[in-house]
């Protein structure tokens, strides 16, 4: 029992300074998340092997190295003609029409990701995590009237972007 407490405190201790790192470095929120789920499985892992003297600094060691993985494969990935769909459409949706909502939605991320560095991440951790305002706001050290005004702002940019691409 002493290995799941210990992993849950250096969890606890370390994941949001590892999501304020690896947010800007991934291009989709679902990237982070299956960064961070990896990273804390290979932590568990060798947890059971050994003890750790420095857990923050472990984490973040496995975390470049599977951020280097990441960009690897992404490279792959980006090569090839027609990429693998990212999931199966829903009964009844026809296969374009999955593949133009995907195409809107990068479209979106990829206009997000041209904010300002701290507008960027306060829309990220806000959509993309469910991160309160309020938690944002400490972590990004702004206040949390600041983080409104970044998302509200962000929100009017995209709203304006997809108006004119109804008018197009």
């Amino acid at each position: 029992m002493e290995q799941h407490e210990t992993f849950n405190r250096v969890y606890d201790a370390t994941r949001d300074a590892l999501l304020r790192w690896l947010v800007p470095r991934i291009r989709s929120s679902a990237d982070v998340e299956d960064l961070m789920q990896e990273i804390y499985k290979r932590l568990y892992r060798k947890m059971s092997g050994f003890g750790i003297r420095d857990p923050e600094k472990y984490v973040f060691g496995i975390a470049k190295k599977e951020l280097a993985k990441y960009y690897r494969r992404r490279a792959v990935i980006e090569t090839r003609e027609t990429p693998i769909p990212e999931q199966l459409p829903d009964e009844g949706e026809e296969p374009e029409d999955v593949v133009l909502d995907r195409e809107a939605q990068r479209a979106l991320w990829a206009l997000v990701r041209t904010e300002p560095l701290l507008s960027y991440q306060a829309f990220t951790l806000y959509y993309g995590f469910s991160v309160p305002t309020d938690k944002i706001a400490k972590e990004l050290g702004l206040s949390e009237d600041a983080v409104r005004r970044r998302l509200s702002r962000t929100r009017a940019r995209l709203r304006a972007y997809l108006s004119e691409q109804k008018g197009d």
